[in-house]
């Protein structure tokens, strides 16, 4: 009985193990799709979660810089390419960026190749993210850099200039009256005087063959107050008022800092004094640098020398073809700017680059100027519009880098050279949306290359405008005027 029993046992077990190997069998696919899809799907939901921390990031980091589309896309872009790469990521990703007023949209999506899903026909699983940033632009830092050369003077284009200035500062303090279009801007004072936007800041760099840095290169403001340390050398020991009276103008050192944001010192422009000056005098064979004792070919000291034969007798000005109009550094004073854009005269050569670095300048937070806001403070924007209605023009016999011949920018596509190296610099150093404006007043004054400069070195949300007439210009700064002041916050 008991074995009988012991056989029936061991004959079930056999049976039975059959059986679920059997059952383990038909269910071997299932447990493992099951187990492989759980290990896919967990990492799909991986690869998803490091696409969304990706995109947040990426789009903070877009947004703070520009406005344009297409440059927040290239900084998402560059950003993924930078800090997540596809061997990071788990998956390749193509962002996509959509701009609706303050609020800019990164989506995408990627897909993630799977392991185990395969065997079943499931080759990739779709992962989607996308975030949406409230851009906040609080405040606006512009600085105007403006072609004050001997060209503008044609038709009275430097007169048009001031007006499309003058307006362009109304526009964004919020003076601006479309109704008083008719009327002259910079008699507009009054009502149109109190500016109305706590935060903008505007600065103005009339440049030509040099840049009239005014009392702030001896370490003093318009009002002849102290202002920072001076960033200007005085070798002759000259005298100069310490006030908006005084015109400085500033050599450029040939040694590559003249295309860096650079905090100086630079030595004084100075062509030859007229005989009746009562300070230094000059001397065309010494540099146009004279301290009493130095004699020309003649044996006649520089002091009893007749500078009235001639027409060299026009190089005897200390400034000869600098601006008259003095830079004036960011301010909040919208009367101030006003009465200095009225200041501009069309006189000299184009250095575009000298402009373009002093604008730059002009918005660093450091030295030789200081009121722009740090770098890295997002919540404003730093801005420079500049102008110009020629190719750049190397002088003769003088320019911002001194008398020809003792440096190195020996033609005008040296210029070309540096205003690119400027602009590359400005970019890659720090964000700076740039506005470009060529303004050909007549034909043949703005030659194919220099659009192309120009528009190249337009970006972070800036563009390159061409121009043919005065009423385009105007109407053109009030365009950009009008595309900054809706960035902002309104005070």
């Amino acid at each position: 009985m008991i074995k009988t029993m012991l056989k029936n046992l061991i004959c079930y077990s056999r049976n039975t193990i059959g059986a679920i190997a059997l059952l383990f069998a038909l269910m071997a696919p299932l447990i493992i799709g099951t187990a492989g899809m759980a290990i896919d799907i967990a990492h799909a939901y991986l690869v998803q979660q490091r696409l969304a921390q990706a995109i947040d990031a990426a789009a903070l980091a877009a947004a703070a810089i520009s406005s344009d589309p297409a440059t927040i896309q290239q900084k998402v872009q560059d950003f993924f390419d930078i800090n997540y790469p596809p061997e990071e990521l788990g998956a390749t990703f193509e962002p996509v960026v959509t701009i609706d007023g303050n609020l800019v949209t990164v989506s995408g999506h990627a897909q993630y190749d799977t392991f185990f899903l395969s065997v079943i026909g499931i080759d990739n699983i779709d992962v989607y993210a996308d975030t949406i940033v409230q851009r906040e632009v609080k405040g606006l830092e512009v600085v105007l850099v403006l072609d004050n050369t001997g060209s503008m003077g044609t038709n009275n284009n430097i007169e048009k200039l001031r007006q499309a200035s003058c307006e362009f500062v109304e526009i964004l303090y919020g003076t601006y009256d479309a109704d008083a279009v008719e009327d002259d801007c910079l008699e507009r004072y009054g009502s149109f005087v109190d500016a109305q936007n706590e935060f903008v800041k505007v600065g103005l760099v009339p440049y030509s063959t040099s840049v009239n840095v005014g009392p702030y290169g001896l370490g003093f403001d318009d009002a002849g107050a102290a202002y920072e340390t001076a960033f200007m050398n005085n070798p002759l020991g000259l005298t100069f008022s310490n006030d908006g009276d005084t015109d400085l103008c500033i050599l450029e050192e040939d040694d590559g800092t003249d295309v860096l944001d650079h905090d100086g010192p630079w030595s004084m422009y100075r062509w030859c004094r007229d005989k009746t000056d009562d300070s230094a005098q000059c001397n065309y064979y010494n540099n146009y640098i004279c301290d009493g004792d130095v004699y020309n070919s003649s044996g006649s000291s520089c002091l009893d020398w007749d500078y009235s034969a001639g027409d060299r007798t026009v190089y005897r000005a200390p400034y000869y073809r600098c601006p008259k109009a003095a830079i004036l550094p960011l301010s909040e004073d919208m009367t101030a700017l006003k009465d200095r854009v009225d200041e501009m005269e069309a006189s000299g050569w184009t250095f575009g680059n000298i402009g373009m670095a002093w604008g730059w300048r002009m918005l660093s937070p450091e030295a030789p100027f200081t009121e722009g806001v740090d770098w890295d403070d997002t919540a404003w924007r730093k801005v420079i519009v500049m102008m110009t209605d020629g190719d750049n023009v190397r002088s003769s016999p003088y320019g911002a880098f001194g008398v020809n011949g003792t440096h190195t920018v020996s033609s005008s596509g040296v210029l070309d050279d540096r205003l690119e190296d400027v602009c590359e610099n400005m970019d890659t150093q720090d964000n700076v949306t740039v506005y470009t404006i060529t303004f050909e007043a007549t034909a043949g004054g703005i030659d194919a290359a220099t659009q192309a400069l120009y528009e190249n070195c337009a970006g972070n949300g800036g563009r390159h405008e061409h121009v043919t007439t005065s009423e385009e210009l105007i109407d053109v700064f009030r365009s950009i005027a009008q595309e900054l002041s809706n960035l902002h916050i309104k005070g």
